[in-house]
C-alpha cells in the first residue's frame, strides 16, 4: 500500500516538531520502516535536510539502499536508525534489500533550499 507524499521544507519541519519554534539546524525528517514498508515512502524536502530512517518492527530487519550510488545503510534491526544528509537538488529512489520483493522502496525529492 502506497502511502500519501509527504512535502516539508526544513522550516516548516522544525517548526512541527517542536511545537511552532523552528530552531536553527533542526532539520530532521523521520521515515518509520514498518510492516515491510517505508512511511511515508515518498518526500520531499529541501537541500541540507537530514532524513532519519527508524526501524519500527518488532522482529525484522531492513536496510536502506540506493541503487543509482551503490550506498546505503547496514542492516538497522528493531529500534536502530540510520541518517543521511541530502545537500543537493536531486531525485534519490531506494529499497531495502533483504525485502526487494515486497516491493520495499521509497524516494526522497531534494528541492534547493529557500
Amino acid at each position: 500500500m502506497r502511502h500519501p507524499r509527504l512535502t516539508l521544507g526544513a522550516t516548516a519541519l522544525a517548526a512541527l516538531l517542536t511545537g511552532g519554534a523552528a530552531l536553527a539546524g533542526d532539520s530532521v525528517v523521520e521515515v518509520e520502516m514498518l510492516e515491510y514498508g517505508y512511511h511515508p515512502a515518498e518526500l520531499e524536502i529541501e537541500a541540507g535536510t537530514t532524513v532519519r530512517w527508524v526501524n519500527a518492527e518488532k522482529r525484522t530487519s531492513h536496510d536502506i539502499y540506493f541503487p543509482e550510488e551503490d550506498a546505503g545503510s547496514e542492516r538497522l534491526f528493531p529500534e536502530e536508525s540510520w541518517e543521511r544528509t541530502f545537500d543537493e537538488p536531486g531525485t534519490y529512489p531506494y529499497h531495502c534489500r533483504p525485502h526487494e520483493n515486497r516491493d520495499m522502496d521509497g524516494v526522497v525529492t531534494v528541492v534547493p533550499a529557500e
